[in-house]
């Protein structure tokens, strides 16, 4: 059949590439563990420790008579913890030396605590989102389950073969592209397979737009399974075929059929209307007692663990009362 047919000029370049879910937001309460790196909390961790054992060796053998508050390593730790967190101590140091010690110690914690305030208030109103994948080699890394309707088999095979290898191995069974699609959008747990025509108008009617006007999906560049031309079909030997692929070519130059789809995209946005919403980076906040749940939160959970420590010790105290 095809030699009584030939194809005209491409006026339309369509691809199937993969399709990943956008990043999410982290979670609130993960603010303050996200404000500091692992190796600047062991840092932390490490100055408390031996500034509570520089107190407790300075405050055993100070010359002058010393509060017995910072003779032990427990009530040094309890102290320089205090100290960090803006809560008065109970007895000041005597000792000239251990007053300097404990005068860099106060300095030290006013620092840390207008850093580590400033970011988490920050990371209260807007706590940022998660790493986004970017590319093949991290969707790959990133173990996500890859999954298209079986339609698309031959087209995610074809390829390199380790690349296709990987997909295999990833590969989760998809009965069908809504299904798919309700895999990316809402449970976010995999990538999938779609044509890019078909995701632009998606995006135009809102179907693949969030209740806040947000992107659910976002393409890999470098994830193009497979690339066709979009071309007119006409008989073979046809003498107005020339003249066709003459007023393509035109079409396509002047950028006249890229601005009928444009102009098809509006019109499919102003009757879904869902228009997307896009808020500047320095837009303006309104800090509410929203953004500070995780703060209230951490709070309670303090004063309960208060509660506990407290009567354990007055149930440790009778306890050792009845035994004398």
């Amino acid at each position: 059949m095809d030699s009584y047919i030939d194809t005209t000029n491409s006026y339309y370049m369509m691809s199937v590439r993969w399709y990943v879910p956008c990043s999410v937001k982290y979670p609130r309460w993960s603010s303050i563990f996200r404000i500091l790196s692992v190796e600047l909390w062991l840092v932390l961790i490490i100055s408390i420790v031996i500034t509570a054992i520089s107190t407790t060796l300075v405050g055993r053998y100070s010359c002058t008579l010393e509060w017995q508050g910072y003779k032990t390593l427990t009530s040094s730790l309890t102290i320089l913890w205090a100290v960090i967190l803006g809560v008065s101590v109970s007895t000041m140091p005597r000792a000239p030396s251990l007053r300097s010690l404990f005068l860099a110690w106060v300095c030290f914690s006013l620092a840390f605590n207008t850093v580590f305030q400033a970011f988490l208030t920050t990371f209260l109103i807007d706590s940022g989102y998660k790493t986004p994948i970017r590319n093949m080699d991290e969707l790959f890394d990133s173990g996500i389950k890859l999954a298209y309707p079986q339609e698309y088999s031959l087209i995610a095979e074809k390829g390199d073969e380790t690349e296709v290898s990987r997909v295999k191995q990833n590969f989760v069974f998809c009965p069908s592209k809504e299904i798919c699609d309700n895999w990316v959008k809402y449970q976010k747990n995999v990538s999938v397979l779609l044509v890019d025509k078909i995701v632009e108008e998606n995006y135009a009617n809102g179907e693949y737009v969030g209740e806040n006007s947000e992107f659910l999906l976002v393409r890999l560049e470098d994830g193009a399974v497979y690339t066709t031309d979009l071309t007119m079909v006409m008989f073979h030997g046809d003498p107005l075929m020339k003249r066709v692929n003459e007023i393509i070519d035109r079409v396509v130059e002047a950028g006249l059929y890229k601005y009928l789809i444009s102009l098809s995209m509006e019109k499919i946005k102003l009757k879904s209307r869902k228009i997307a919403i896009v808020h500047p980076l320095d837009g303006y906040y309104s800090f509410n007692l929203y953004h500070m749940q995780p703060a209230f939160y951490l709070l309670l959970m303090g004063w309960c663990l208060s509660a506990f420590c407290f009567k354990v010790e007055l149930l440790y105290n009778y306890v050792l009362s009845k035994g004398m």
